[in-house]
């Protein structure tokens, strides 16, 4: 019998050993399956991301033309942006963000020629460029008439920069997640690499969604930004493996889920009312899932809403930060007879 205890005794160390994750993550308790309504097929290669503003939907494309602009009320796409270095081309990949304060403007951020510039939503022929950024910077995002939130792999201890028009650092704040036990000994290279974001801005609450595959940031900018201002949540459990070396002037930085951690946040988006991250709950280098992806939705003091299961292999989500209608667009893969293409579909969220 003292066996017998001592064995199940064991059993519950190994277990709450396991555990690795300091914190509890967000538990929904409404869900429900959700159709998603098809708008159009659409022919694209490696889709980066996508943003909206009011009938004018952009996704972000990895081959030539890298710019699909797709009308919502007429239901014609446009494309443009060649690869090169030329006048009005770049190198991809490329990010897209709308941001109708201070122009109309539909922002580029070039990740490999490191240039940020802008089209104005009613002249898209004509690019302007802004300033170069370093390689380290991840994300370049207009969440001001004249500032941009940048995160990337930085190695000061700050996760984000706010930085001017002219590429000029403002100020540096937010720290690196630390929700794993031993994660503050991670180099922050590496912790950067892990817990790379997507981004969303809601222009009227001056709040930013920051989120990771594991972690969501709610970024208050209504003040000067700082720590104070940020509210963390985490969103599932999670542990990674990484490698970081440098050989001279050279650094090469990998990380990645270990197996068994759940795939998490793939994209983001808000409105005036809630925030809304795709999730994919598989798990890291399990193969054969059958697992749908999700919507979660959470408020903007970060608590669960709902949880919605989706029919179809979303890839990306946006959604129209100026308006309160409650709809999500996304662009789902499909797959018939060797025909891969891609749909354009919209969730009609019902709370």
């Amino acid at each position: 019998m003292k066996t017998k205890n001592l064995v199940i005794i064991l059993f519950f160390i190994f277990l709450i050993q396991s555990c690795k994750t300091k914190e509890g993550a967000v538990v929904f308790q409404l869900s429900e399956k959700v159709t998603c309504e098809r708008i159009d097929t659409i022919y694209i290669g490696v889709p980066l991301n996508m943003t909206i503003c009011g009938d004018d939907l952009f996704i972000g494309d990895f081959r030539e033309p890298m710019i699909i602009h797709y009308h919502l009320k007429d239901r014609k796409t446009d494309r443009f942006l060649s690869k090169g270095r030329g006048p009005g081309e770049t190198q991809p990949p490329v990010q897209l963000y709308a941001n109708p304060l201070g122009g109309n403007k539909l922002y580029r951020h070039s990740k490999q020629a490191y240039d940020i510039g802008f089209y104005s939503l009613d002249s898209l022929s004509v690019f302007v460029p802004l300033f170069k950024v370093p390689y380290e910077y991840f994300n370049v995002f207009p969440y001001e008439k004249d500032r941009f939130l940048c995160s990337g792999r930085f190695n000061d201890g700050y996760r984000y920069r706010s930085i001017n028009e002219e590429g000029l650092v403002v100020s540096c704040f937010g720290d690196y997640p630390d929700f794993l036990d031993g994660e503050n000994l991670i180099p922050l290279d590496a912790r950067g690499m892990f817990h790379q974001v997507r981004l969303a801005n809601n222009y009227r609450k001056k709040k930013v969604v920051a989120a990771s595959s594991h972690v969501l940031d709610i970024i208050d900018y209504s003040l000067d930004i700082s720590k104070e201002l940020i509210k963390r949540v985490l969103l599932a459990s999670y542990d990674y493996e990484y490698e970081s070396t440098r050989s001279g002037s050279t650094h090469n930085i990998w990380a990645q889920g270990k197996r068994g951690t759940i795939q998490g946040e793939t994209s983001a988006a808000c409105d005036d009312t809630y925030i809304y991250l795709l999730f994919d709950p598989g798990f890291v280098r399990e193969e054969n899932q059958e697992v749908k992806k999700e919507i979660w939705i959470l408020d903007w003091d970060g608590h669960p809403v709902k949880k919605m299961i989706l029919d179809a292999d979303v890839k990306q989500i946006t959604a129209d930060s100026f308006s309160d209608n409650h709809t999500v667009y996304g662009l789902a893969y499909e797959n018939h007879n060797n025909d891969e293409h891609y749909i354009i579909v919209k969730v009609n969220v019902k709370l």
